[in-house]
């Protein structure tokens, strides 16, 4: 009945949507956000140029809901990974959950914490990755600060300063490792980003 060919038709609608989205992740890690436009997704996409607004305003819409989504994935990961144990267990947990996401989602890695993107020329899209990554931060401050008033951490570290140290070293190591993953092997990756956050960068 009427309620079957609804129910296509909204099937139809995610996928076409679905489609977008992944010639998106594809397009904008390859190129950057202001080096692609909305014809080059629907192009690759194999669909009207047209059919890409009935679903995004523009190419900026698209590539929010792509960092967004990606940065919300890492989030649950890494928060699932420090939820269970001492520190000395959550450490290296929260490392592999991030090394992990990284070799599973290389594009979507490059799309978040590109570090190499032009301020001039791709303004929107290092906008966006800059709001990403106050709000990671923003989150792993809380945990922090949370873990502080419960007494589990000690309070010399200040929770801001160290989360943003925290997202800004992650940022870079992933984004220079995805580039080219023979740079360090995921152990000697995990390893170091244990030994930095446990030991600081002069282990005695």
């Amino acid at each position: 009945g009427p309620r079957g060919r609804g129910t296509a038709a909204a099937r139809s609608r995610a996928a076409t949507r679905e489609r977008l989205l992944s010639s998106g992740v594809e397009l904008f890690a390859a190129n950057g956000l202001h080096r692609v436009t909305t014809h080059d997704v629907a192009h690759h996409a194999g669909m009207a140029a047209g059919t890409f607004y009935l679903h995004f305003k523009d190419k900026g819409a698209l590539f929010r809901e792509i960092a967004t989504e990606a940065l919300a994935d890492l989030q649950q990961r890494l928060l699932a990974a420090s939820d269970r144990g001492d520190l000395r267990d959550s450490v290296p947990r929260v490392a592999e959950a991030l090394v992990c996401y990284a070799e599973e989602n290389r594009e979507r890695v490059r799309i978040v914490f590109s570090v190499d993107r032009d301020r001039e020329t791709d303004r929107e899209g290092s906008d966006v990755n800059s709001d990403l990554l106050s709000t990671l931060a923003d989150s792993i401050a809380e945990g922090r600060r949370q873990k502080i008033d419960s007494g589990e951490m000690p309070a010399e570290l200040d929770p801001v300063i160290l989360s943003q140290a925290l997202v800004g070293m992650w940022a870079r190591v992933i984004a220079w490792w995805v580039e080219d993953p023979s740079r360090a092997s995921r152990d000697t990756l995990i390893r170091t980003l244990t030994g930095i956050q446990l030991a600081g960068t002069h282990p005695a």
